[in-house]
């Protein structure tokens, strides 16, 4: 048997010590393994087309396990949950592109999603993977799921021996409380700190690692109020879902939990929006919640959690007040129908109306980048006048956002040439930018040039890295959506084209 040393700490799934894994009992690199076609929003099949298996293992090993972009985020995880064709062998050596690919799912936090690729793989024989599946259960609180493959299945040591031990705890045998170290932050510890209701420490209540902010999110013993911070922060990493995250603000306004009243304010609000009975409602909620969090870096979070009611919404002429708050969230979300319709009504309430024309001159800029109408070209004059709506909100950042937007213009397929607006063709010195690495972005340009649409996929989010937005070079946003678009996806590309752009500012 070989020795797998992997650190929680680092993959964010194992325990810190050595665990002896035998070796794989499988090849499941000879056939397609997943749960998402391109049917139900999947990657195409042949999506690894093109690319060799040794630089498939080497890009989803290297693959960040919190992303900045919340897009790219999501992209990455369509490649590693789609049932996709392998590439052919190689001859590159273990792990197979399947185990790199539970490492990753368990890194990322995506417990349920990891269990059931392994499961319709029939990949529980495989220790190291039944290892990863019952640890990440355990960090997600699905512990019954999580002790029915510790009971049936192989796993890797002395990782198996803690999880038995939490296992028997949890079935009523309270002396195996002592089996079970809390000296290491993996699945059997986060399951017996909320089973005994031991208080986390400091260090692990700030950790940033996706399976132990979940965790932190889904444990009961914790204070709602110390559970919803974690919630939002978590969010706000793309690591915590806003449906989670609103279920949080649901549960807390419902018990009557003690919150800061900040986030008192949020929950109450996030919950009215929920629970609206009607249009006229959501409207009012809608408008409050928006309003509360305007200029605010938490506005993405509050909007992406509130959506289930502004999805309810119709764009119809006596919500026009709201309609440029609105705008904003469907452009964040993504649905282009919907905003088509509020951007119709904002102009139609723009008329005779300055406050309103100024907010949507702030939006149109976001609306072309979105691909509303499909733009080609864009009238100068229009541009300017955006952008000077944009130099009278912040005349110091006015420069790096227009920067953004001509980066962002062109990558989206929107002639601007040089010197025809206002825009200024580069940053303004002095800024303080992270350009992607030269190899990765040159990689990124050949796989979608190549079409190589997994491959540049996740190119795209090693590029970005874990980078906040804000700090992007605009030209190096503006290669990630390119090649994004000529591999094939157009709707990543554009959302984190909007999520830089407010990122930014805009």
């Amino acid at each position: 048997m070989s020795g797998l040393r992997v650190s929680l700490l680092v993959a964010a799934t194992l325990a810190a010590s050595a665990l002896e894994a035998p070796a794989q009992v499988a090849n499941f690199d000879d056939r397609p393994t997943g749960f998402l076609t391109a049917r139900i929003g999947g990657m195409p099949a042949d999506a690894w087309k093109g690319t060799s298996l040794a630089t498939a293992k080497r890009l989803v090993a290297a693959l960040p396990a919190a992303p900045g972009s919340r897009a790219l985020r999501d992209l990455q995880f369509k490649v590693l949950v789609s049932e996709l064709s392998p590439p052919p062998p190689d001859g590159s050596p273990p792990p197979s592109l399947f185990i790199r690919r539970v490492e990753k799912l368990a890194a990322m936090g995506e417990a349920e999603s990891l269990n059931e690729m392994v499961r319709n793989a029939g990949a529980y024989s495989d220790p190291t993977a039944a290892t990863y599946v019952a640890n990440a259960l355990m960090m997600a609180g699905e512990r019954q799921g999580a002790c029915a493959i510790v009971r049936n299945w192989e796993l890797a040591e002395p990782f198996g021996r803690r999880a038995q031990a939490a296992c028997n705890y949890l079935d009523g045998d309270k002396a195996a409380a002592g089996a079970v170290s809390l000296g290491q932050v993996d699945g059997p510890t986060m399951m017996m700190l909320d089973m005994t209701r031991t208080q986390p420490t400091a260090n692990l209540l700030r950790s940033t690692q996706p399976p132990v902010i979940r965790a932190l999110v889904g444990m009961k013993s914790l204070p709602m109020a110390t559970r919803l911070e974690i919630g939002e922060r978590g969010e706000a990493l793309a690591i915590v879902e806003a449906t989670r995250l609103s279920d949080l603000y649901l549960e807390a306004v419902n018990t009557g939990a003690r919150l800061p009243p900040a986030i008192a304010r949020r929950a109450h609000l996030v919950a009215v929006a929920r629970g609206a009975a009607n249009p006229q409602e959501v409207v009012n909620s809608i408008g409050v919640v928006y309003a509360d969090t305007r200029g605010s870096p938490l506005f993405p979070t509050v909007a992406r959690a509130s959506a289930t009611g502004l999805l309810q919404l119709p764009a119809q002429q006596q919500f026009a007040g709201v309609a440029t708050e609105a705008l904003r969230a469907f452009l964040l979300l993504g649905d282009k129908k919907q905003a088509q319709a509020w951007i119709q009504l904002a102009i139609a309430a723009a008329h005779n109306n300055p406050q309103t024309l100024n907010a949507l001159d702030r939006l149109m800029p976001l609306a072309a980048i979105a691909g509303i109408d499909d733009p080609k070209r864009l009238p100068p004059s229009e541009v300017n006048r955006w952008y000077a709506t944009i130099r009278q909100d912040d005349p110091a950042r006015a420069a790096l956002r227009g920067a953004l937007l001509v980066e962002l213009f062109r990558a989206t397929g929107i002639d601007v040439p040089a010197g025809s607006t206002d825009l200024p063709e580069a940053p303004p010195a002095g800024v303080r930018l992270v350009m992607p690495a030269v190899a990765t972005l040159q990689a990124l340009q050949a796989a979608g040039a190549g079409r190589r649409r997994a491959e540049a996929s996740l190119l795209a989010s090693l590029a970005a890295g874990e980078t906040p937005l804000a700090e992007l070079h605009p030209a190096g946003v503006a290669a990630i959506v390119r090649a994004l678009r000529q591999a094939g996806e157009d709707h990543a590309a554009r959302l984190f084209a909007i999520e830089t752009a407010m990122a930014y500012g805009l």
